[in-house]
This record gives C-alpha cells, structure tokens and sequence, in this order.
C-alpha cells in the first residue's frame, strides 16, 4: 500500500486506524529513525510551532521530513536516550507511535543506563551520523525552516530550563521527555500513556521525577498519568499553542511523597 507525506510517497504498509489489534510498546530498534521521524513530521505539520519553525515546509517538504527523520535517528544513537515504539501486534515492525526519554543527571540511575546503552560500536555509528549531517547541513541545509525562528525559540526554552530544571537541584538527576507522538489516526487508544508508563516505570524503581513540555493538547493526556503543571510556558506561548495550555510538568516518584510526608511530620 502506498502513502504520500508531506509530498513523499512510500510503499510501506501501513495499518488500518480502525483495527482493533492489542498495541504493544517494545523499545526502537537503531534503524528505525526514519519511521519515527515520518510519524513526527507529519503528525506535527499543522501545528503552531512548526507554521514558526519551518514556514516553507510546503515549498521544500523533503527538508521538512529529513529535518525530523535526522533528530530521530541521532537520539537512537544517543546514549543518555531511550526510545519507545508503539505498533499493533498484528504487524509489530511498523511504529504507529512513539516516545523518546533522556535520561540526565550522575546519579546511579544514570549511570547504570548509560553503562546499559555505552559500546564502541555505538559511539562509532553516532560519530559516523553525526559527520553525516553536518556534510548534509554543509552542503544544502534545510530550506524548509526559518533560522531566526529557531534560533528565538531555543532562546525562549532556556529560560524555562533555568527556571524550572537547572536552579532546583533535586530535579537535575531526571527523565525528560524529548518527544511523545502517537499518529493523528492512532489516537484515542491509550497509546500516549502506555508508552508514558515505560519511562514512569523507570523512574519509579530509580526514585526520580520525569519533566516534559507539553502542548495544550497533551496537557490533559500527561495530567491523567500523574502529572502536575509547574507553570505555564514563558513567551514560547503563543509560539507552541497560541496561548490556550500547555506548559512546563512534572511527575514524581512516591519516594518523593514519602520523604515530604516525613519532613512535614
């Protein structure tokens, strides 16, 4: 079966959105950052930050796709990243979701992941993509964004990181969210939090909380899971949701309520 995205046509198949086969969540394999990024380019193409971000995605739509096919595979090859995939089980090689978390700090947990994801040949296929899209990136770019925007945008996010990561010191050792992204006709299946409860899961064993960003309409998905709003996004507002919701959250361990139960008392 064949599919245009985004001006790309593909022969992959893909499965029907009205098929009732179980989801199962299993972790990305290392070659499947395009597949990812697909799911990511055309789900997000809509929206008010990437109209910001890549206004002439409609003139250059193989920029626009290899844009967020190259981000997904570098965190495949990332070691401090892990990545989820959500797929039917009747056809569990095609991702029709997926979740990718960074894993920060130095604390044990971080260092038993690391030492689980840390291989020569690993760190030699990162160097190896890394050289390749800066000779990419080099060589004919990406005409589908607007540099001042990203620039801005990037500018925007660090006071957040400042304000609600970097200056709260029992948050440094976490799991963050880079991207949760179910497709647009997989949606309304509770595949957002199956894949959120493979990183809580994580956390929970390693007592640390789980930051994310979220957009207005994943807002009410995350809150559901157990989330809690830190606060609403600086000036990136009106960029990410035109102002509506959205914002800066944070889910924490119960380690966390026992030691504040404790305090308290």
């Amino acid at each position: 079966m064949s599919q245009t995205i985004n001006g790309k046509t593909t022969t992959k198949a893909k499965p029907s959105s009205t098929s009732k086969s179980p989801i199962i969540i299993r972790q990305a394999r290392l070659w499947e950052g395009y597949r990812i990024g697909e799911i990511a380019a055309k789900t997000y193409y809509d929206t008010p930050l990437t109209n910001f971000l890549a206004p002439y995605r409609e003139k250059y739509p193989a920029d626009y796709l290899r844009a967020f096919t190259e981000r997904s595979q570098a965190r495949l090859f990332n070691p401090r990243f892990i990545t989820f995939v959500a797929c039917e089980a009747s056809n569990p090689s095609y991702a029709i979701g997926y979740a990718s978390f960074l894993r920060l700090g130095d604390d044990e947990g971080a260092k038993k992941h690391l030492a689980s994801r840390k291989s020569l040949w690993l760190w030699a296929l990162s160097w190896l993509f890394w050289a390749y899209c800066k000779v990419l990136e080099f060589a004919i770019g990406d005409k589908s964004a607007e540099p001042k925007a990203t620039a801005e945008f990037r500018s925007l996010g660090a006071s957040d990181d400042e304000k609600y990561w970097n200056n709260v010191p029992e948050r440094k050792n976490r799991w963050h969210a880079g991207s949760v992204v179910v497709g647009t006709e997989f949606q309304g299946r509770g595949i957002g939090k199956q894949l959120m409860a493979e990183v809580i899961r994580r956390a929970e064993s390693e007592g640390v909380c789980v930051g994310l960003e979220a957009s207005g309409p994943g807002e009410y998905m995350y809150r559901s899971v157990g989330f809690q709003l830190l606060g609403r996004f600086n000036d990136r507002s009106q960029v990410i949701d035109k102002g509506s919701v959205g914002g800066i959250m944070m889910w924490t361990p119960s380690s966390w309520e026992t030691k504040q139960s404790h305090q308290e008392k």
